[in-house]
């Protein structure tokens, strides 16, 4: 092999193949640390647009989370769409997915975001109409609008919980639609608790049903296909969490 250093019992020098080896070498370090710096300025620099994919049962949610991370970020831009698909109407990939309940094996990241409190709620009208529930066995004399496969309603908590049965004439497979068919007077709903609830229920001129009874929680998780979350997406997570667990 050659010699690349110069060695004495007083002193270590490079050999001049050595000081060429050296120099070629110091140019690819210093160009993978540059890389670096770019890297890790663009991950922890709050602009740039943040592509989320959004289960449409967080539709309520949105508005609110929205308008803090822009008063807040306003270099910061979003692109939401609704739906579960994994890449957007243009082809590209989202920088985050929010999703429920079970997830299938993938290859992407999965990190937990909080549990969502389910709430039941009513147009004012309906309620006018028909009369407000007092109590967890009135709901089988209402129009309940089911979400999913979920056609008996389970209230409360560790052993105080009641099965609500009742005929049904209403069923989607998104709670938003649910919430929509309350708001036109069709019946009672779930909808996702937040931060913003009580604003939101007097925008929409909703009623909360029984606060007192607890129904199944959801959770929900980011999926990404990156481990290292960059800081346009930490603080979106940040302020979701918040907005959901304020209930």
């Amino acid at each position: 092999g050659y010699k690349l250093l110069n060695r004495t019992t007083r002193s270590v020098s490079l050999t001049a193949i050595g000081q060429q080896y050296f120099d070629h070498c110091a140019e690819h370090v210093e160009g993978a640390l540059s890389a670096h710096e770019i890297i890790n300025s663009r991950l922890n620099h709050l602009a740039g647009t943040l592509r989320v994919s959004v289960m449409p049962g967080l539709t309520t949610i949105l508005p609110a989370v929205l308008k803090e991370l822009r008063e807040t970020y306003p270099q910061i831009s979003f692109e939401v769409e609704l739906g579960l698909a994994d890449t957007g109407r243009n082809g590209q990939h989202f920088d985050l997915m929010l999703r429920s309940g079970e997830l299938a094996d993938s290859a992407f990241i999965q990190k937990h975001v909080a549990q969502v409190q389910w709430v039941l709620v009513a147009a004012s009208s309906y309620l006018d109409r028909f009369g407000r529930p007092t109590c967890p066995e009135d709901l089988g004399l209402h129009e309940r609008i089911i979400t999913g496969d979920l056609q008996d309603w389970t209230l409360g908590e560790g052993e105080s919980l009641l099965n609500v049965r009742g005929p049904t004439h209403i069923g989607t497979n998104s709670s938003a639609l649910g919430v929509q068919l309350a708001i036109a007077g069709l019946g009672i709903a779930w909808m996702p608790s937040h931060l913003a609830l009580s604003q939101t229920l007097r925008e929409l001129d909703l009623e909360q049903i029984l606060p007192d009874w607890k129904l199944p929680p959801a959770t929900i998780y980011a999926l990404s296909d990156n481990r290292v979350t960059p800081a346009r997406a930490k603080v979106f997570l940040d302020t979701l969490q918040r907005h959901l667990r304020a209930n």
